[in-house]
């Protein structure tokens, strides 16, 4: 049983030549696109290259380790696999460029990318995801209400220039919110850049809304599209995939599955499993609940309500539910505005059923029941 930073040391010494890419190491650059590399790596304007040993030696020489701490988990960890990549043979000669980091809150835009050329015959274009957090999973949600996201557009644009540009096969791969605009750019592009798309990866990325499903150039690409999510998924199941995706084994329990440094990996491939968890079925169920019983046309303000409320309540992630009490909650519901008083009984009774059951699963209590009230729900 290994996790990824065991991958990469135990295929460290190996070449792609040796070992060609695969699924385990578009993980690992999807990873690494959660690194700042700001003053290291050239910006997208520019195809000045830098192996990854020396962006490492840059980063660290501008960044200690206790300041790296402080950061989110997933940035600290992604800073180690760095650390790790530029002592192996097998990525520190990788060369990055067109590194792209665009933030604005005025229009809810988070978008960060950056292309690597593995050798002379391939490039992989990784676009950075969000962490595990309330917040993160907010931005996942804004997905299911806002069709395309300014994000979703920027990585169009950053694919069809940079993957021209690459003259070379590409791979594009993206964690979390990375993987939906790895897909939303590979699916949107020209019908030249497609031919050059060996592969698209998403790791436990949410979904899209039904009319992206039934496009045909999503159609199209669809059996060029590899999506992987844990046993515990909750990002990976909001919205629509009209794909077979493969469960993978994780150490780590509830949303922490998120985190893909407890992903089980076996050789050079991931470990699976058949089916996701109680939790995962039961978000996927609850939050395709939800929205039908308030109508698409009221679910960003039903996800709005719902985000304050767990900001208002101090919940911060899956550990927080587990001290939970249900005040202030009917206020928050209340303060929606654009919605029916029918409509707002709907989403307090699913919220309350939604934070019990999910208190009994951070509790490890009642797993067993759970599929069969899915089940007589459903009937």
């Amino acid at each position: 049983m290994n996790s990824l930073a065991e991958y990469v040391k135990n295929y460290g010494n190996k070449s792609f030549e040796e070992s060609p890419f695969n699924e385990v190491d578009a993980l690992v650059l999807s990873q690494l696109s959660y690194v700042d590399f700001s003053a290291i790596v050239c910006k997208f304007d520019s195809d000045v290259e830098i192996t990854l040993k020396d962006a490492a030696y840059q980063f660290f020489y501008l960044h200690n380790e206790d300041e790296l701490k402080e950061k989110i988990s997933i940035v600290y960890k992604a800073s180690m696999l760095l650390s790790q990549c530029a002592e192996t043979k097998r990525y520190n000669d990788i060369k990055l460029l067109k590194y792209a980091n665009n933030v604005n809150d005025k229009i809810d835009k988070q978008f960060s990318a950056v292309t690597f050329y593995i050798d002379e015959g391939l490039a992989v274009i990784a676009f950075r995801g969000t962490d595990t957090s309330i917040t993160g999973i907010k931005e996942s949600a804004m997905l299911s209400y806002m069709f395309p996201v300014p994000a979703q557009i920027e990585s169009l644009y950053y694919l069809q220039e940079s993957g021209m540009m690459a003259k070379r096969d590409l791979i594009v791969c993206g964690h979390s919110k990375g993987g939906n605009l790895a897909t939303f750019a590979g699916v949107s592009c020209s019908n030249s850049l497609k031919k050059k798309i060996k592969g698209i990866y998403e790791f436990d990325a949410p979904g899209f809304p039904q009319e992206m499903i039934d496009r045909y150039d999503y159609v199209e690409m669809r059996d060029k599209i590899y999506s992987y999510i844990p046993q515990s998924s909750i990002i990976g199941c909001m919205l629509y995939h009209d794909l077979s995706r493969r469960i993978v084994k994780s150490t780590n329990e509830n949303i922490k599955q998120h985190q893909v440094s407890s992903w089980v990996i076996k050789d050079n491939h991931f470990e699976f499993t058949n089916e996701t968890d109680e939790l995962s079925k039961f978000t996927d169920w609850y939050l395709k609940k939800l929205t039908a019983a308030v109508g698409e046309e009221n679910i960003e303000d039903v996800f709005e309500t719902v985000f304050d409320f767990l900001e208002n309540a101090g919940i911060n992630d899956i550990e927080d539910i587990k001290a939970f009490h249900f005040v202030n909650l009917a206020k928050a519901i209340g303060s929606l505005k654009n919605i029916s008083d029918s409509q707002k009984e709907i989403i307090e009774s699913t919220l309350k059923q939604a934070i019990k059951e999910l208190s009994h699963l951070a509790y490890s209590e009642g797993i067993s029941t759970i599929n069969k009230r899915l089940s007589l729900g459903n009937k």
